[in-house]
């Protein structure tokens, strides 16, 4: 996810396959907070389970949901 895609508070999104923590990869939630300056953003995202994390945007994949047809 690129940076000015991680600005979008609601947003559900994946954590990476290639996240350095394995526990967290494959995690779902919602973005609830953006946080710093152009340069360096950290995203917060809130787990089903209550959890809340801050990430990088580029640890981070936004799941879209098909289109109807």
């Amino acid at each position: 996810m690129r940076t000015e895609e991680a600005c979008f508070v609601g947003t559900k999104v994946r954590v990476r396959q290639e996240h350095r923590i394995l526990e967290r990869r494959g995690m779902v939630g919602k973005v609830v907070g953006r946080y710093g300056g152009k340069e360096y953003v950290a995203v917060e995202v809130r787990f089903s389970d209550g959890q809340r994390r801050l990430f990088w945007p580029s640890d981070l994949e936004e799941i879209t949901s098909p289109q109807p047809s």
